[in-house]
């Protein structure tokens, strides 16, 4: 049965002698060459670039998970940070050598020399809605705005940050820039008159690693050293509302272009996702195996991209989170629907439903009645309870020499606990 349906559904997971083996990403799982610095998608979803620690920049096909050419190579140190022009024709890199690249999105060739300016290492680089200017933030405290065309710096230098600059936005109407910095302040800049108006925005308590801004822009995003995500109004410059959940660091944050969702990405090695009134969905997405480094939204909003230390990038759905979702997922016994725990119309189509069941939070499964059906330890639902997610277990690879049942159920916590009719 297992293998039948494996078959059709090659994203089952399989269950071997109690720990999941394999369990699959939602999507795909790209290999690369070093770490994952910085990832960004194509205009349109096409394409997924990512900076490597290696200083080569690696770009592949979305659909196939091919890489479309040889490593971009030019910079001669780490890639912090790549981008996308709006028209998907060009890749802009920043670099731990100081200097910020273009490169032909299609062939991969270097576009004209380095743009060469800041005095320390580039941490982000984004483009304008209109694809005429990048601008750059760099560990000089500096940020500064290039002409795309030319290559030449606008004008003098942004001053005003007492630190490095590690992310710069700009906001979909090109009127503002918007920076995050290891002092600890966002500050908002008026991208004709290059003066920072207002007084920075204050709440991180440690450095300030990611900023994005909502596509209608209202709204800023900040992930921080100090664990938290933190939404601000960028009219008001108050602080909103405090993300608390990753367990480390946060690395890069994200916001759908519906603005409906929030993305972090954490030095815990999980990713997790918000709705607009600022609570967590689901439980963390997990995976990679270290710090995740940056994470971006597609823009069509539909996948999650993530880049980690780990050398992987990773694709995760968001598209099921815009569907109606059941309470609970499905765990699925046999292709007999009367086998299921939850509803089996989204693997076996036109079966007839069962009651519905559900979980409890000390961990049982209970089923009609609250009839307790089986003990799953709470530290495995965020794997067995996936949102969205199907999991099958077939019966010639599921080891049950600890299963406790029948009238030894109250040995289930027992880890000697041996199978007893």
């Amino acid at each position: 049965m297992f293998r039948k349906f494996a078959a059709t559904f090659p994203c089952t997971p399989r269950i071997v002698a109690g720990h999941v083996e394999n369990w699959p990403q939602i999507e795909k799982v790209l290999h690369t060459n070093d770490a994952v610095h910085s990832v960004a998608m194509s205009p349109d979803r096409k394409r997924i670039a990512c900076g490597l620690d290696d200083g080569t920049i690696q770009v592949w096909d979305m659909e196939t998970g091919e890489e479309l050419c040889a490593p971009l190579q030019g910079h001669t140190e780490s890639i912090t940070s790549v981008a996308f022009s709006p028209d998907g024709y060009l890749i802009v890199s920043g670099s731990d050598d100081t200097t910020v690249r273009l490169w032909d999105a299609k062939t991969g060739e270097a576009l004209g020399s380095p743009l060469r300016g800041h005095t320390a290492c580039v941490r982000s680089v984004v483009i304008s809605p209109d694809g005429r200017r990048i601008v750059s933030g760099s560990e000089d405290k500096t940020i500064r705005v290039w002409d795309m065309e030319t290559g030449k710096v606008f004008g003098a230098p942004l001053y005003g940050h007492t630190d490095a600059v590690c992310s710069v936005a700009i906001s979909p109407d090109r009127n503002h820039i918007i920076s995050g910095s290891h002092d600890k302040t966002i500050r908002l800049w008026d991208a004709k008159t290059r003066e920072a108006y207002g007084v920075p925005l204050q709440e991180h308590t440690d450095c300030i690693r990611s900023i994005a801004i909502s596509s209608d822009g209202h709204h800023i995003v900040s992930g921080s050293d100090d664990k938290v995500n933190r939404v601000w109004d960028i009219e008001t410059g108050k602080a909103l509302d405090a993300l608390q959940g990753h367990t480390a660091g946060v690395r890069s944050v994200a916001i759908s272009p519906n603005g409906k969702y929030i993305v972090s990405g954490s030095d815990d090695t999980t990713i997790q996702v918000w709705d607009v009134t600022c609570r967590v969905l689901g439980a963390p997405l997990r995976g990679h195996t270290a710090n995740v480094l940056s994470v971006a939204i597609s823009p069509d909003g539909q996948s999650i991209i993530s880049g980690s230390d780990d050398r992987t990038i990773r694709v995760w759905d968001l598209a099921f989170l815009d569907g109606e979702q059941p309470e609970a997922p499905a765990i699925y016994f046999s292709s007999n629907p009367t086998h299921a725990l939850r509803s089996a119309t989204s693997f076996l189509q036109g079966s007839k439903t069962p009651t519905l069941f559900g979980q409890t939070k000390d961990g049982w499964v209970v089923g009609p009645e609250g009839r307790l059906l089986l003990w799953i330890p709470p530290y495995f639902h965020p794997v067995m309870y996936a949102p969205g997610s199907s999991l099958v277990i077939p019966n010639d690879t599921l080891d049950l020499s600890y299963f406790a049942h029948g009238t030894s159920w109250h040995k289930c916590r027992d880890p000697k606990a041996v199978l007893s009719s």
